[in-house]
């Protein structure tokens, strides 16, 4: 039977909706849960009773443990988690979905042992994977985040947000020519984005090559002629390159799009050029 496991992947996508449908004719019965709440109070009920005739059954564990989960009742949701892995220590799902409640309890240290363990189990869970990379990310650990990125990416070669998000990750490590080399594999499997050329360009940027910053920049451009961030850019790049001229040009055409300018840079490219404006 396949196990159920619960996943975050940037946003997180758990949560209990709180609707509750009304008659035209009649007011709500306020004493009444809405009817999501309701159907996971009854799936919680079922779970609980399905544990209680098995107490020794992992997987009558697990399920109550997820039911408990759906109803943001995370302490209780951890507890059965353990109970089940207790009765099974190699329950690889069990162990990421206690990573998650540990996570919810602000408990982040011990989420990621959790995902370890159940990567341990199954280096081929993309599920557990996701959940450690997101942890990693949320501790400021960039460094365990690149390596576990890395590992999914082989995992999922052409998987255009793996590779964005690896990139991006090498990139706030200051890694500008491992980044540009990984934002030329996104370009790859997604190309013609004016956003990838831009993280691109930006990449060049920070390695002061200007020719190949500017390259890059005209042809994200190409792609989206109002693509504000690139517009801001070359108006920059133009800047270093002493191309006043051609700075100027792009002010101007920041200004026609209601593109806002640094007025730090604004004053800095009239000092240098001797102008005041466009």
């Amino acid at each position: 039977m396949q196990m159920r496991k619960l996943a975050v992947w940037g946003l997180c996508l758990l949560g209990v909706a709180a609707g509750c449908a009304t008659s035209k004719k009649t007011a709500p019965d306020v004493s009444k849960p809405p009817e999501p709440v309701a159907r996971l109070q009854k799936a919680l009920k079922a779970a609980r009773d399905a544990a209680a005739q098995e107490p020794n059954n992992a997987e009558r564990q697990y399920r109550l443990g997820n039911a408990l989960f759906d109803l943001q009742r995370f302490e209780e949701a951890r507890t059965t988690y353990e109970a089940a892995i207790k009765l099974s220590p190699e329950y690889e799902s069990a162990h990421c979905n206690l990573g998650l409640c540990l996570k919810r309890l602000g408990l982040m240290p011990r989420a990621i042992e959790e995902y370890r363990k159940a990567l341990a189990i199954d280096p081929k869970d993309t599920t557990a994977r996701y959940n450690l990379i997101a942890a990693l990310e949320l501790s400021g650990d960039f460094e365990g985040m690149v390596k576990e990125l890395q590992q999914l990416s082989e995992l999922q070669p052409d998987d255009v947000q793996v590779a964005a998000h690896l990139a991006n990750a090498v990139f706030r490590l200051s890694r500008y020519q491992e980044a540009a080399s990984a934002f030329e594999k996104v370009l790859r499997l997604d190309p013609g984005r004016a956003d990838h050329y831009y993280n691109l360009g930006l990449c060049y940027f920070y390695m002061e090559n200007w020719d190949a910053t500017l390259a890059t920049w005209l042809t994200a451009l190409a792609h989206d002629p109002k693509h504000a961030a690139t517009n801001k850019g070359l108006a920059v790049v133009y800047w270093k390159r002493r191309d006043y001229k051609q700075a100027w040009e792009t002010v101007a055409r920041c200004q026609t799009l209601g593109i806002a300018l640094d007025p730090a840079f604004v004053a800095d490219l009239q000092r240098d050029s001797g102008q005041k404006g466009p």
